[in-house]
């Protein structure tokens, strides 16, 4: 993460849980529309508990961002240990509008 300590430690506190749904070509959070960018933290932090994509111990996870002006877009795949926090994207301006894809069935949390 991109933040001190004590920053970190606040932004993780405000984590929430999240439990993708399947959309046919991967598992999407939020299951319906967006979620938003908070002032809580710089980037979007997440924790996956289980990986259910056949025995494996990380999740391949990646953000999708959606300007309120512009096309959409969304970073490149990252894999995400299970069982630690990691980041799924860094200097996420508040306020914008992003779902978080996972190439697995997995939940978690996810702080952002």
């Amino acid at each position: 993460m991109t933040t001190t300590p004590a920053s970190a430690a606040t932004c993780l506190g405000t984590a929430k849980s999240f439990n993708p749904v399947d959309n046919g070509n991967e598992y999407v959070w939020p299951a319906s529309g967006y979620a938003y960018a908070t002032s809580n933290c710089n980037d979007i932090n997440v924790k996956p508990s289980i990986a259910a994509g056949g025995g494996f111990d990380f999740v391949p996870v990646r953000t999708c961002f959606y300007p309120t002006s512009g096309s959409s877009y969304c970073n490149a795949y990252r894999d995400i240990t299970v069982g630690t926090w990691s980041l799924a994207a860094t200097d996420v301006k508040d306020g914008t509008r992003f779902i978080v894809q996972f190439q697995f069935s997995t939940k978690g949390s996810i702080a952002y």
